[in-house]
């Protein structure tokens, strides 16, 4: 009888850790937060059977990134750049969109968390408004860059995606969803830049996806750690 028990117990042990998700990080970037210690990441992983998760985290810059052990925000965009006083974001929920007639483009609920001592505000959008001012895709070669506090000028860009290319002076965005990913050499390989724009009062204007790539080579190192992720692995 205790034999028998032993045999259930391994095997419920074996059963139990071999549904424990193992999971392959293939992305990850940090955003530093000014004057304190917190650092925002942003990740993507896959697991067995194409198991896919991905998510924004807020951790102490001591803290190591463990997937199996971070708390994922509740939101996927960032509305500011995340300060000491507050991380603001963005969110859309589709929980009710068959049953959705009218479309919304102002935040149809607003949640308050804190985090790691920061207070996290987010504003959360019906599906259909959200997706509806959402779309249109940009690919840019650029040949330079400048930086403010809040916002990143490029300069020089050539379309790369029109049948019919433009070619642009210049393109501003606010330090907000900028990610960088960068080569083995920890230069810069692609900008991608999700240019959410609201109304004063809160209304979805648009929600444009770029793509830039630099013309010579840039060093990863050149854009500061402010309203910026920046990629911390390179995934071959």
């Amino acid at each position: 009888m205790i034999k028998t028990k032993v045999v259930i117990y391994i095997l419920f042990l074996f059963t139990t850790l071999s549904c424990t998700p193992s999971w392959d990080l293939s992305e990850l970037y940090v955003l530093k937060i000014e004057n304190t210690s917190k650092v925002i990441y942003k990740y993507d992983a896959w697991g067995g059977r194409d198991s896919h998760i991905f998510g924004i985290v807020i951790l102490d810059s001591t803290e190591t990134f463990d997937i199996n052990n971070v708390e994922t925000l509740p939101f996927s965009l960032l509305e500011t750049i995340p300060t000491k006083e507050l991380v603001l974001g963005i969110e859309s929920d589709n929980s009710d969109y068959t049953k959705t007639k009218n479309e919304i483009h102002k935040p149809i609920k607003v949640t308050i968390d804190n985090q790691g001592g920061l207070k996290i505000k987010t504003k959360i959008f019906q599906y259909k408004g959200y997706s509806n001012r959402s779309g249109g895709l940009g690919r840019y070669v650029f040949e330079k860059f400048k930086e403010t506090h809040d916002s990143i000028f490029f300069y020089n860009l050539d379309d790369v995606e029109s049948m019919k290319p433009e070619h642009l002076d210049t393109l501003k965005f606010k330090k907000t969803n900028i990610t960088i990913k960068k080569t083995e050499q920890n230069n810069v390989l692609q900008v991608d830049i999700q240019d959410l724009k609201l109304s004063q009062n809160d209304e979805i204007l648009s929600n444009i996806t770029y793509f830039l790539k630099p013309k010579k080579t840039i060093s990863i190192n050149a854009f500061t750690n402010i309203g910026i992720f920046k990629e911390l692995n390179r995934i071959k």
